[in-house]
């Protein structure tokens, strides 16, 4: 009797120092940590949030240039876009969603309202833009398909767009 209960805590010493160094090679061996991640590209499906400095082009999808503008995108925590643009004094803010698509590529769809120059509605511009960040995560470059809605919903254009974004950073 005595040796069997020997044998039970020999048994539960081994298996006790067995399960210890286990979990001591498993977390040397856990990889990168989830803030080093956070600077890896292609690994933080959260790399987009910021605010972007960007340069917009928007033609009729046949290579004719409708108009070229500055905006500033913001990429908000949770989803959400913001932006406003030097393209008409005749247009709102505009408010929009964002997701990670994989690795370097987003997707944000923003919508905006217009006016005419008596301030009556004029409609609206949908726009999604498909999102290549650089490697720096510090850049993107993006294609988007943009519709010019009418008050009554009707689309009566629809055209194609590039952007290549900056991201904003406080000045040193």
């Amino acid at each position: 009797m005595k040796t069997d209960r020997h044998r039970n805590s020999l048994i539960f010493v081994v298996l006790m120092l067995v399960g210890l160094l286990s979990l001591s090679v498993a977390a040397q061996d856990s990889g990168p940590t989830e803030d080093s991640l956070r600077y890896l590209p292609g690994t933080n499906p959260h790399a987009f949030i910021g605010t972007w400095v960007v340069q917009a082009t928007i033609t009729n999808c046949s290579g004719t240039t409708l108009e070229s503008f500055s905006k500033g995108v913001s990429i908000n925590a949770g989803g959400t876009q913001s932006d406003t643009s030097s393209s008409s004094l005749y247009r709102a803010v505009g408010l929009g969603v964002w997701e990670h698509i994989q690795r370097n590529e987003f997707v944000y769809a923003a919508r905006f309202f217009r006016f005419n120059p008596d301030g009556t509605p004029a409609g609206s511009v949908r726009a999604k833009w498909t999102v290549l960040m650089g490697d720096d995560g510090n850049d993107y470059t993006a294609t988007g398909a943009i519709q010019i809605v009418l008050p009554n919903g009707t689309v009566v254009a629809n055209l194609c767009g590039t952007e290549t974004g900056t991201r904003m950073v406080i000045p040193e």
